[in-house]
């Protein structure tokens, strides 16, 4: 057989662990058909094969994110949402002008959005009291969300607009809060499902599809060839729907179905391809630790931003969303149905509850798809490494916490000791677990090389080393960010390595990861991708960004 590309000239890291390092690649029809040595692929070159060459550049298997949200990031960043994180608003009091500012040019009729409020990072940060809200905006209705997408502040005027009143019931896997008043005025988890979806209605279907299309860019800009969409709605998948029927996306797309009390499906699962489809069903089992609303065995630290910024009582160990009946009651549903299962689970009480639930449900229902996943597994703890792993359990770990919020992790939140151990991807690699590390888009970018950087130096943005034991080596680290990643969302045998069979689906960096010292990952530069063996997008090393500059 002739091959239609033969890649050649740089470094090519498969993550074959019988041979991670070739010379040369040879596809025909969007599929790999050769991997080895330049002698015995260049033997598949005919008159029609097109030679690639690489130039010195590194190719490698596309990244994989196994835990994103391409459409919820479009839906979530962008005009007419306004950005108040810390980045752009160093102080909370920055913050507040900035909404002053917006909502005074605002017209009747106008709902505003601002997102971004960080009880951590914004120096001198409270919860926005009702009170405050309201005078910010007497009358045009605003909403103030938290950077980490978990809560949601309205003042009165948005409540009227929202027809919320203080006796709306509260949905299943939702909590709210109210003011001395007895009013509503702080929405988490999924009391917060109406809210956003009615705001994307307001903003219209049109601005959701070009959004998600420059969404997907960025995905391909970062080097992903393949990303998971957690938590597809009903409303949420007509932007889907809309943009495949207008144009091939570049990078492929399989989603999760957002859990509901029911236990049913609320999408279709029929149909789908190796581009497109869906794969299985989202829960969140609580919430953020930066909000406090994880279920924790040690309490938090009582200090200034836990009491005041995030307005926690007193030794606080959190909340799940569901009780544990509630919760195993869910998944048996969706297990019986034949759904792979992928839940939320910050705090380690909560993986405990979820680790028992899925303990039923696989004994129950051997024919549900497997892995069942754990998503972020901040306070993971050893011995729940084991449970999963007799369990076949497989953990999603979110890294980059830990680079925009190591410090207050480790000085505010949860102590030293908690924070050296968070998000434990090393030991769960060390313990033989197929783990994934991921960014959770729209919180932080997309961003394959950050993770990368993260996993083998544990290094924070402001320079600190947090957790030097859960260091993991690269080639573990990549096979994080692209077979097993593939692995959790049930694909490892259509892509996530360069091996014989496996669509040809490639990222290009200019330099090879394998070589280069753990301190200077995020100096490489991602320099295009293949999905299926065409070429998606190409640059010059001149014209790319570092990592760095990225994060």
């Amino acid at each position: 057989m002739g091959a239609d590309k033969i890649f050649h000239g740089g470094p090519i890291v498969t993550m074959d662990r019988d041979q991670m390092q070739v010379e040369a690649v040879a596809i025909s029809k969007g599929k790999i058909i050769a991997a080895g040595s330049w002698e015995a692929v260049s033997s598949y070159r005919d008159s029609e094969t097109t030679m690639v060459d690489l130039a010195g550049r590194t190719m490698l298997p596309g990244f994989v994110e196994a835990h994103g949200h391409p459409l919820l990031s479009a839906l979530c960043w962008g005009d007419p949402v306004v950005d108040i994180r810390s980045v752009h608003t160093p102080t909370y009091e920055a913050a507040l002008a900035k909404i002053r500012r917006r909502v005074s040019k605002a017209k009747q009729g106008d709902f505003l959005w601002f997102l971004g409020l960080d009880a951590q990072l914004h120096v001198g940060a409270k919860e926005p009291s009702k009170a405050e809200l309201d005078e910010l905006s007497p009358t045009i209705p605003i909403a103030v969300q938290v950077s980490n997408m978990h809560g949601i502040f309205l003042n009165t005027a948005a409540l009227k607009a929202l027809k919320i009143t203080r006796v709306t019931p509260v949905v299943p896997g939702g909590h709210v809060r109210y003011d001395e008043n007895g009013e509503p005025w702080k929405f988490e988890e999924r009391s917060r499902d109406y809210i956003v979806e009615s705001f994307y209605a307001i903003c219209g279907e049109q601005r959701g599809i070009d959004s998600l299309r420059d969404w997907l860019w960025k995905f391909s800009k970062s080097g992903y060839t393949t990303s998971s969409e957690m938590g597809l709605t009903p409303m949420t998948s007509v932007f889907y729907k809309k943009t495949l029927e207008r144009e091939q996306m570049p990078i492929r797309v399989f989603c999760y179905q957002r859990a509901v009390p029911e236990g049913i499906e609320t999408i279709p699962f029929e149909g789908g391809n190796d581009r497109f489809a869906m794969a299985g069903i989202k829960m969140w089992g609580d919430g953020s630790v930066l909000m406090g609303n994880v279920w924790l065995t040690k309490p938090y630290l009582n200090n200034e931003i836990t009491l005041t910024s995030m307005g926690l009582p007193r030794d606080s160990v959190g909340h799940m969303n569901y009780k544990p009946e509630e919760l195993k009651r869910i998944i048996r549903a969706y297990a019986a149905r034949g759904h792979q299962m992928s839940v939320h689970t910050h705090g380690d009480r909560t993986i405990d509850a979820v680790l028992d639930a899925y303990e039923v449900a696989l004994n129950e229902f051997p024919e549900a798809k497997r892995p069942f996943r754990l998503e972020h597994c901040g306070t993971l703890r050893e011995d729940q490494i084991d449970r999963c792993n007799k369990l076949g359990v497989v953990c999603s770990f979110f890294l980059p916490y830990l680079y925009y919020w190591g410090e207050a992790l480790r000085d505010a939140l949860l102590g030293p000791e908690a924070a050296a151990k968070f998000v434990p991807a090393g030991s769960a690699v060390r313990m033989g677990m197929r783990s994934s590390l991921h960014c959770d888009p729209p919180m932080t970018w997309p961003h394959a090389l950050l993770c990368l950087h993260l996993a083998t130096t544990r290094r924070s943005r402001a320079g600190n080393v947090i957790g030097p034991d859960q260091i993991m080596d690269i080639d573990s680290a990549l096979r994080s960010v692209t077979i097993d990643a593939a692995f959790h969302l049930r694909k490892h045998n259509e892509f996530g390595s360069i091996e014989i069979g496996k669509y040809a689906d490639f990222v290009l960096l200019d330099k090879n990861p394998r070589t280069v010292d753990p301190e200077h990952v995020l100096d490489l530069k991602v320099l295009g991708t293949y999905v299926e063996g065409e070429r998606i997008w190409e640059c010059s090393a001149d014209e790319a960004p570092t990592g760095r500059d990225a994060a």
